[in-house]
């Protein structure tokens, strides 16, 4: 993804307190909600999330742990730490937070500030989306914009009698739809390096071998349909043509006949539409740059 020349990408490291940082800060935290539960208690009643939102997601273990839903089973779950370390024994996933648990220790990172000054950094969603295919969806905004899951086709399939070829290429839907959305970053020619090679039936080009994009792609643009969006698009300018040849001042919208590979042959081209205008114009002589006088030829042009 392109950005600024003075814009740097912010490290994910600044965003995280050391550890040192973080004990010291814990010391003071619960210091300070040592003396508000104090105070609180004092005037008989009870400490509200507004006495803690500064602290609230604070110290080791974090403060909110007091504050959640089975807080009060917590103190008997002992040894938890041990039964964690040993659990890389039963299951057979990598688990690298095995010394930490969200319940007893809370969350200890919080990246939403990396998070707003990364998209910041990117140029914000509006920049972001621009090398993704949002524009060819013709949505007027982003916002609001979100995969739908639940009415989603893969997810009314998942419950149905599948093969397991079926199976596997259920779940090759979600890469697919990733890998066709950010296109326009992934297929070009400063990303994978490798010899151009034009699709099939169609004007795109692909930059190295990507099979994912290009079923999508073959897909999308079967049964001729690259060649048939040309050809209507000739035709809907005829049309607009027709409509304004007295603004325009033409005497004659002539439709070429367009050959069936004229969209995707890329190495020689034609005219679609020829127009002729109401009146003949002056044409020069073939002239230089330098040339400071112009010869018109005396039989005109239309």
């Amino acid at each position: 993804m392109s950005h600024d020349e003075d814009q740097l990408i912010p490290n994910l490291y600044r965003y995280i307190q050391p550890w040192e940082a973080e004990f010291v800060d814990s010391v003071r935290v619960w210091a300070e909600y040592a003396l508000k539960r104090q105070e609180a208690n004092a005037q008989n009643r009870r400490l509200t999330l507004e006495d803690l939102d500064d602290s609230w997601d604070r110290g080791i273990p974090r403060i909110n742990t007091l504050f959640q839903k089975g807080r009060h089973t917590l103190a008997y779950d002992k040894g938890w730490r041990v039964r964690t370390e040993f659990k890389a024994y039963q299951i057979l996933k990598q688990n690298p937070f095995w010394w930490t648990h969200q319940r007893h220790d809370g969350k200890l990172w919080n990246l939403n500030n990396y998070r707003t000054d990364m998209i910041q950094a990117l140029g914000g969603v509006e920049g972001i989306l621009e090398h993704t295919l949002f524009r060819g969806t013709y949505f007027p905004t982003w916002e609001g914009l979100f995969w739908e899951r639940a009415s989603g086709f893969e997810e009314s399939m998942k419950f149905k009698k599948l093969t397991n070829a079926q199976r596997s290429g259920l779940n090759q839907i979600p890469n697919r739809r990733f890998t066709l959305w950010w296109s326009p970053t992934i297929n070009r020619a400063n990303v994978y390096v490798g010899f151009q090679v034009q699709l099939d039936l169609t004007g795109i080009f692909m930059h190295g071998k990507i099979p994912t994009l290009k079923i999508s792609l073959i897909q999308i643009f079967r049964a001729h349909l690259w060649q048939k969006i040309h050809e209507s698009v000739v035709m809907d300018l005829c049309q607009v043509f027709d409509q304004e040849l007295d603004a325009l001042e033409i005497q004659t919208v002539q439709k070429e006949t367009i050959h069936p590979r004229k969209s995707y042959k890329m190495n020689s081209s034609c005219a679609d539409v020829l127009l002729f205008a109401q009146y003949k114009w002056n044409v020069s002589r073939p002239s230089l740059m330098a040339d400071s006088k112009w010869v018109f030829v005396e039989n005109w042009e239309n």
